[in-house]
């Protein structure tokens, strides 16, 4: 497989947070591929998944505790990692006509000091050959709402036929599909690089962000 991305000159962190559907499988496919691609941009990842993570359901946000030792331990130390990321990508799966609840349900734990001004990268896939967007729709309502900015060029991330198109190991399967999913997810990280750089590069300026 070529390399992915944009091979950024300055190394960024990302957090991949993945959705789960009815089809476990194809969600594990579609993680591997895109954990590939983003390492071989040499950037940092860490990855949320909700399909091997079984995340209790939220009742209290971390952000709800005023005394951050009170937390669970575990959330604790998954808001100060995601306060170290540059960005963030979400893996999206439709259900229902919207986001997995499961994935709803890992974004709810934190608040906007984790997601406010990071910018914000959207793949949805579906195992029909044609992807509805209204999941992606909620989502970027959902993250806007948390001070995200969202990347809006959903026509280079949406990945249809996901369960046929990639093998066990996340490889896509043929030659000219895999031209086609490795140029578009290509340039969309290269563009989630883009503000993650500039937005970190403005941080050095100004921080905290001005209100």
């Amino acid at each position: 497989m070529a390399a992915l991305g944009s091979q950024a000159p300055h190394c960024l962190k990302y957090a991949i947070f993945a959705g789960s559907s009815k089809n476990p499988k194809m969600d594990e496919k579609v993680l591997k591929y895109v954990i590939r691609a983003v390492r071989e941009t040499r950037h940092e990842i860490l990855v949320f998944d909700a399909d091997s993570m079984e995340v209790p359901f939220v009742k209290k946000p971390v952000h709800y505790y005023s005394d951050r030792s009170q937390a669970p331990d575990w959330l604790r130390e998954a808001e100060k990692k995601l306060e170290t990321c540059d960005g963030f990508l979400y893996l999206s799966p439709e259900v229902n006509r919207s986001i997995p609840a499961a994935l709803s349900n890992m974004i709810d734990y934190f608040g906007s000091n984790i997601y406010q001004a990071k910018p914000a990268g959207i793949i949805t896939y579906s195992e029909e050959d044609v992807a509805d967007i209204k999941s992606r729709r909620h989502l970027v309502d959902l993250l806007q709402a948390c001070g995200a900015i969202c990347l809006q060029n959903l026509h280079l991330s949406i990945i249809t036929s996901a369960d046929l198109v990639f093998d066990s190991e996340g490889q896509l399967n043929d030659a000219g599909m895999r031209s086609h999913v490795d140029k578009n997810i290509s340039a969309y990280i290269s563009q989630l690089d883009w503000y993650a750089l500039a937005i970190k590069n403005q941080k050095e300026l100004y921080d905290p962000l001005p209100h």
